[in-house]
């Protein structure tokens, strides 16, 4: 019996990879549903179902909808925020109310959700969102669960994490990352936060045949990837990156005071040292040189260690901890069965430029 999956929002880079993942599966039919015809052309010449339309009115909605088992929706509005709720509240309404009885509903929520920011980096669920992106998807998934008890309908939030996967851009930029010449990479000693297309078109599946239960979930890879295990993923293996995984905990109360008053200390002295040597230091010769040396011996620590770090490549922004939230128990080892549908994928792709 065909599964069919209605992709909303199918024209963006996860959405069109996440159709390819699914069309591997003989049982699943996924249909792209796009606002221009134009935006569908690429799904089409992928061997897509595209049917295009803006869920304007009800019947328009229903019709766009038929025959689905289950409806995802990747939609990502930009603008102002009443403008982005506006677009949630007519497209979650419309997908939930007019989607075939029995159908499931999956909005495409992320780990952002939870409230995190570049300032609040610590892995947790924060009571304040600290963006305003993280404040409309709040939003977004209330109102689909609200709408979900209104029309009796099982719905799902899947918050995804760092999205893998041939089209995705953070894909290629770890690609070319790890081709530099670093001499190391030290990532912190906790686990990823990836998911690859190949794992949200699993969940989707599972979800539509009922393996899994309505709720909101946190999707990352389970069992989930190291960052050492990222990288090597797109390097070479011929030449497999030197990565050294850094423990997150923090040194003692004593050492970090001890280092911050060195650090206070020879920052004091390094901006003041003429009017030291002015006012105090030249009736010391001695003590003088002594000081010369150390403000000499710490300039070149310095520069060594600067040039050290331009071979050490350091990522900033990781999220501090393991990300909260239910995972997906029916999610397979992305290590032991992504490599087939990858190459299906891709071997798609590939078809194209030629």
């Amino acid at each position: 019996m065909t599964t069919t999956i209605g992709v909303i929002g199918a024209s963006g880079q996860v959405g069109t990879e996440v159709c390819l993942y699914l069309k591997t599966y003989p049982e699943v039919q996924p249909v792209a549903v796009v606002r221009t015809s134009i935006s569908g052309a690429l799904l089409r010449r992928l061997g897509i179902e595209v049917r295009v339309g803006t869920f304007g009115t009800e019947s328009e909605s229903r019709e766009l909808l038929r025959d689905c088992d289950l409806v995802v929706d990747f939609s990502a509005p930009a603008g102002e925020v009443n403008d982005i709720k506006a677009h949630y509240e007519r497209h979650v309404r419309q997908a939930v109310a007019c989607a075939p009885q029995g159908a499931c509903y999956v909005f495409i929520s992320t780990i952002n959700a939870l409230g995190m920011s570049p300032r609040f980096n610590r892995a947790k669920h924060y009571f304040l969102p600290h963006s305003i992106y993280a404040h409309t998807k709040r939003f977004a998934e209330r109102l689909a669960c609200r709408l979900g008890r209104q029309y009796r309908r099982a719905v799902y939030i899947f918050r995804l994490g760092h999205v893998h996967g041939a089209l995705q851009r953070v894909s290629q930029e770890t690609a070319e990352l790890v081709r530099k010449d670093y001499q190391r990479f030290e990532y912190p000693d906790t686990p990823s936060y990836t998911i690859f297309c190949h794992s949200i078109a699993e969940g989707l599946i599972n979800a539509a045949q009922g393996r899994e239960a309505a709720g909101i979930y946190t999707l990352i890879s389970n069992p989930a990837w190291s960052w050492r295990e990222v990288l090597e993923h797109y390097a070479d293996p011929q030449r497999p990156p030197k990565v050294e995984l850094v423990p997150t905990r923090p040194a003692g109360l004593g050492r970090r005071l001890q280092a911050g008053v060195r650090g206070w200390v020879g920052g004091l002295a390094q901006g003041y040292k003429d009017t030291l040597r002015a006012n105090i230091l030249h009736r010391f010769p001695a003590f003088e040189r002594r000081c010369q040396a150390w403000f000499y011996a710490e300039k070149a620590r310095c520069e060594v260690q600067a040039y050290r770090d331009q071979l050490i490549y350091r990522p900033t922004g990781i999220h501090e901890g393991v990300i909260p939230g239910r995972r997906l128990p029916s999610l397979s080892d992305s290590r032991v069965t992504l490599k087939v549908k990858e190459d299906q994928v891709q071997a798609w792709l590939d078809g194209l430029q030629s």
